[in-house]
């Protein structure tokens, strides 16, 4: 629990303290915004008396048995994950334990491990929320019909649809990649920064898809947008995130394991196909060289940037070394297709998210399928789809 009458990020305002009391320590303070609220342990931010900052495991029974002193003030009425409580919890006097001391670090570090750890589950939550957009959107355009075809077989339909198939597969790619690669200090932020802006992204536009249908609450839609569009604040807003991500430069040089990580990505895709995104970790390392060297006031304004170029970078990387790995499995070319239709090229170098949807037929190479002469966008969509 971060949040607080004073605001959740800024932790100099902080107002819940905890003393010593024994073996544990007594907590006292009032969390504005608390996810889960009937949960049986919380995990509070409070301040010590030396003035630093520390997480505390609060469980709702005492250790003798009896009711901790952890009260529900009152139930927030929110816009969206209405399933899950959230609620104002007032502390007076509650048993804490310290989660930091010996062994496990200072407390500003271990409540950096928690929040790495649960921004990789918001973003888990937004991927979600894309591919089941994905789904309702791609099921309801196979079946409804308008100006005498299926809502699929429309042209513009069609790219909006493989546009979203291949956001949501890079995406995927990147927040597994998160989860299962290796542990970056730099991963977290940037996987959650995108993916969860993904999921508001998509179930927009699967509401826009349904059309009239889209805005009522008998359909998924609308509960999916909804839902959705707490992802970017949980765990840090955007900008949180940008300047997380420039501290943990500045203090760790955080992103040279990161870009080791890039280039070790490029190094397990198919011979070939990453060439021209090995280039762009080059620049990248150029661009984070003069960033760095700037003054503060204008190295803080260009924080914004980075995270933005990082990610679709990343994403693009992941989708390579994911391809080489299904192709040298002899499991099929299907990450390939979606890989090379989100990677630029000599001829079609763009800053688009699906720059491939817009290039002439012949740029398939061997991911060709049967068409009759058509050069457009629609050869793209068609083998994205299908």
């Amino acid at each position: 629990m971060f949040t607080e009458r004073t605001g959740g990020s800024d932790l100099a305002a902080l107002e819940a303290s905890a003393t010593p009391d024994g073996q544990a320590w007594s907590l006292t303070g009032l969390k504005w915004f608390a996810s889960n609220a009937n949960g049986s342990a919380f995990v509070v931010l409070a301040r010590l008396p030396s003035g630093d900052v520390a997480p505390f495991l609060v469980l709702w029974e005492r250790r003798d048995g009896a009711r901790n002193a952890v009260r529900i003030r009152r139930l927030k009425d929110k816009l969206g994950t209405r399933s899950v409580a959230s609620a104002e919890v007032e502390f007076t006097g509650a048993e804490a334990f310290l989660l930091a001391g010996s062994g496990s670090g200072s407390g500003l570090g271990t409540m950096m491990k928690l929040t790495n750890a649960s921004r990789l589950g918001v973003a888990m939550m937004g991927l979600g929320v894309a591919r089941r957009a994905l789904v309702e959107s791609l099921c309801y355009a196979s079946a409804r019909e308008a100006f005498g075809r299926r809502l699929i077989d429309q042209p513009l339909m069609r790219r909006k649809l493989a546009s979203s198939s291949l956001e949501v597969e890079a995406v995927q790619a990147l927040v597994f990649d998160g989860h299962l690669g290796p542990r970056l200090r730099l991963a977290p932020a940037l996987v959650k920064l995108r993916a969860a802006r993904l999921g508001v992204h998509a179930a927009s536009d699967a509401i826009e898809v349904h059309g009239g249908n889209g805005y009522i609450e008998q359909w998924p839609v609308a509960r999916l947008l909804r839902d959705a569009q707490v992802n970017p604040i949980w765990e840090g807003g955007d900008n949180i995130l940008c300047l997380d991500v420039r501290r943990a430069m500045l203090k760790e040089a955080a992103h040279e394991p990161f870009l080791e990580r890039l280039a070790a990505a490029v190094e397990q895709a198919r011979p070939g196909s990453g060439d021209l995104v090995r280039g762009r970790i080059d620049d990248l390392r150029k661009a984070i060289t003069v960033c760095l060297a700037r003054p503060c006031p204008r190295r803080r304004r260009g924080c914004i940037r980075w995270p933005s170029s990082w990610r679709t970078s990343t994403r693009r990387l992941c989708l390579l070394e994911q391809a080489g790995w299904e192709q040298r499995s002899g499991h099929g070319d299907r990450k390939a297709l979606f890989a090379r239709a989100s990677t630029p090229t000599p001829t079609w170098p763009t800053t688009a998210r699906c720059a491939a949807l817009d290039r002439p037929a012949e740029d398939l190479g061997p991911l060709r399928r049967p068409c009759r002469g058509s050069r457009h966008a629609l050869i793209w969509a068609g083998a994205v789809l299908s």
